[in-house]
C-alpha cells in the first residue's frame, strides 16, 4: 500500500451531520482527512472529529470553493501532499480507492487529475425510488460507454466533483480563484484545459459512493444545476472548439484533441434534447411512407432494451420493472437540460458558487 501521508482528503461542507461521519470513516484508513464546515449551524464539525478528522470550522458560509481554499490554506497541505483528494460529504470511498487514483497518477506524469467510478448508494429501504434509480442507471450508462471510451483516448470531459484526487501542485493553481460557474468542477476542468496542465484520468476499478436526491424537487434542481453548469463552462472557455489560438505553433493555431472529442459529445447531447420534439413531427411529415407507431416503437424498444443491460451489469432486476417510470424520467431529464441551456445563455456567470446541496437521507442511527 502506498504511504498514506502522501494523500490528503479536503471536504468542504455545509450542515452535513447525517453523511459526513460516514464520508471520513471511509476515507481515514486511506489519506489524512480534513473537513472544513462552512458556516454549519448543525453537528457537523462534532461529527467530523468523531470520525477521526481535523476540522475548521468557518462562522460565516462563503460557498464550496471558498471553503476549500481556507481549508487548504489554514492546514498547510500544499507543503505536506503530492496529492489532494475533494470529497463531498456524501461521498463514501472503497478499500484502496486512493491507492489506486493516485497509482494511476504515479504512472503518468501528464494526468493533472483523476477520478474512479461514482454509484448511488441505492440502500434497500428506498430500493423502489425511482429518482435513485435513475440515478444509478444514468451513472452505469455514461461511465461504461462515454467515459471509459474517452478515457481510453485520454480526452475525458468531466471532473467528478465528489471524488478527484488531484496534483496537488495543480489544485494550487485551481483554488487561487473563486469558480464563475454553477458548478466549481466544472470550472476547474476548463480551467484545466485553458492552462494545458495535463489531463484527466478516470479509473473505473477505484470505486466510491454518492447520496441521491430522493426527492423530485431536489433531483430537478440539481440535474439543471449540473447542466447549467457544463453550459456555463463550454460558453466561458469556448469548450469543444476544436481549433485554439497557439503563440508556441508556426501557424498561430493548434488543434486541440480534448475539443475535438468535446465537439462530439455535443453533436449527441443536441439530439438526445430535442429528440422528443422532433419525432411526432418527422412521424408525421413520413406519415406516407412509414406508420408513425413504428417511431413510437422504435424509442420504447431501444429504451427498454438499453435498461435491461443496465439491470442485467448492475444486478438490479427492478430496474426492468421500473423501466416505465425511468422512460419518463428521462424526458423530464431532457427538459432540465434545456432548463439548464436557457439559463446558460441568461446567467453566464454566478458570482458565488453557492451551497445548493439536496436534502440527504441519514445512513446508520447515531448513538
Amino acid at each position: 500500500m502506498q504511504d498514506a501521508k502522501r494523500t490528503a482528503v479536503l471536504i468542504a461542507c455545509k450542515n452535513g451531520e447525517s453523511t459526513i461521519g460516514t464520508a471520513v470513516r471511509s476515507a481515514i484508513e486511506q489519506a489524512d482527512v480534513f473537513v472544513v464546515s462552512d458556516g454549519s449551524d448543525d453537528r457537523t464539525s462534532e461529527e467530523a472529529r468523531a470520525a477521526g478528522a481535523q476540522v475548521l470550522e468557518r462562522e460565516k458560509s462563503g460557498g464550496k470553493p471558498a471553503a476549500l481554499r481556507a481549508g487548504f490554506a489554514a492546514f498547510g497541505l500544499a507543503e505536506r501532499y503530492d496529492y489532494i483528494a475533494v470529497l463531498d460529504d456524501d461521498t463514501s470511498l472503497a478499500p484502496a480507492y486512493v491507492e489506486r487514483t493516485t497509482g494511476r497518477m504515479d504512472g503518468d506524469s501528464r494526468i493533472a487529475a483523476a477520478s474512479g467510478r461514482i454509484d448511488s448508494l441505492w440502500e434497500h429501504q428506498r430500493r423502489w425510488n425511482v429518482l435513485i434509480a435513475m440515478r444509478a442507471f444514468m451513472y452505469w450508462s455514461y461511465q461504461c460507454t462515454i467515459k471509459r471510451g474517452q478515457n481510453a483516448l485520454r480526452v475525458v470531459n468531466v471532473i467528478c466533483g465528489a471524488n478527484t484526487v488531484f496534483r496537488t501542485k495543480v489544485f494550487v493553481e485551481l483554488i487561487q480563484d473563486d469558480a464563475p460557474y454553477a458548478i466549481d468542477d466544472m470550472y476547474w476542468l476548463a480551467e484545466i484545459m485553458k492552462r494545458r496542465l495535463g489531463r484527466i484520468a478516470y479509473v473505473h476499478d477505484a470505486r466510491s459512493w454518492t447520496i441521491d436526491p430522493h426527492r423530485f424537487q431536489d433531483w430537478y434542481r440539481q440535474t439543471v444545476r449540473w447542466s447549467w453548469g457544463q453550459f456555463q463552462s463550454i460558453r466561458g472557455h469556448r469548450l469543444g472548439w476544436p481549433i485554439r489560438r497557439s503563440r508556441d505553433s508556426r501557424l498561430g493555431f493548434r488543434l486541440s484533441w480534448f475539443d475535438i472529442a468535446y465537439f462530439g459529445i455535443l453533436l449527441d447531447w443536441l439530439p438526445y434534447m430535442l429528440e422528443p420534439l422532433l419525432l411526432p413531427p418527422v412521424a408525421i411529415l413520413l406519415s406516407s411512407w412509414i406508420n408513425p407507431i413504428w417511431f413510437l416503437v422504435y424509442f420504447l424498444v431501444g429504451s427498454f432494451v438499453w435498461i435491461g443491460a443496465g439491470a442485467f451489469a448492475l444486478r438490479k432486476p427492478r430496474l426492468i420493472v421500473l423501466a416505465p417510470a425511468l422512460i419518463a424520467l428521462d424526458l423530464v431529464y431532457r427538459v432540465a437540460m434545456m432548463h439548464a441551456l436557457v439559463k446558460a445563455i441568461l446567467v453566464p456567470r454566478v458570482e458565488v458558487c453557492a451551497w445548493d446541496s439536496p436534502v440527504r437521507f441519514e445512513l446508520e442511527q447515531k448513538s
